[in-house]
């Protein structure tokens, strides 16, 4: 395994896209929804790449990359047209210690950015390690459709069960047998069909009584 599995906080930290086309804008998404801080620097944009600089979600400096442009930053993507200018977004980051990913060009990279498929707090990630992109897609698309939107509830309840437990003091194989209960239930399930009913006898029965999706203050729709 060439590369570390990590997912890193961004939040607030200074991230540069190099490039203003449509790959540079995917990339510029992925880090604003993130938190990111971000600068996009390129002589133009497409209209993606406008709204968010003009939603104020990016920074825009209008013109091309010169060295230099990436002192303090965190993270760096290179979508340019140029290899010339990806190479030395590459060797400058290099330079600086700075995390630094050039599109398509893995042998330019100090890390990978995975296909991620995104169901509220919960993120899977697939890497091919940067052999095949497209394959790592088609992995995500296959899991879209078996982690649906249910999912992003379901991690909801695993939280609030957790902070309930952690609360009552309930520590060790006891709270591990119940939050298993919980894993090993059908709630998907009955979170896709909406069946609150089910889901409070569920809650309740491993919680305790008055223990419901209100009082968890989780919504299933």
């Amino acid at each position: 395994m060439r590369y570390y599995p990590i997912f890193a906080d961004i939040k607030g930290r200074p991230c540069v896209v190099i490039g203003g086309g449509e790959v540079a804008l995917r990339k510029a998404e992925g880090l604003v929804s993130a938190g990111a801080q971000l600068t996009v620097i390129s002589p133009g944009l497409n209209g993606g790449m406008k709204r968010l600089v003009g939603a104020k979600k990016a920074r825009h400096i209008k013109r091309g990359y010169m060295r230099g442009d990436l002192a303090g930053a965190f993270l760096v993507v290179s979508a340019s047209d140029s290899r010339e200018v990806n190479r030395a977004v590459y060797e400058e980051a290099s330079s600086l210690d700075i995390l630094v990913n050039v599109v398509d060009d893995p042998y330019h990279c100090n890390f990978i950015a995975p296909a991620v498929l995104n169901r509220g707090s919960l993120s899977i990630a697939v890497s091919t390690s940067g052999k095949s992109p497209l394959f790592a897609r088609a992995l995500r698309e296959g899991l879209e459709e078996a982690i649906g939107d249910e999912y992003a509830a379901f991690i909801e309840i695993l939280g609030a069960a957790r902070k309930n437990l952690l609360k009552k003091g309930v520590e060790g194989d006891k709270k591990e047998r119940v939050i298993k209960a919980f894993v090993n239930s059908p709630l998907p399930l009955w979170i896709k069909l909406g069946d609150v009913k089910e889901i409070n006898r569920f809650l309740q029965r491993h919680l305790g009584k008055g223990n419901t999706l209100s009082r968890l203050g989780v919504k299933i729709r």
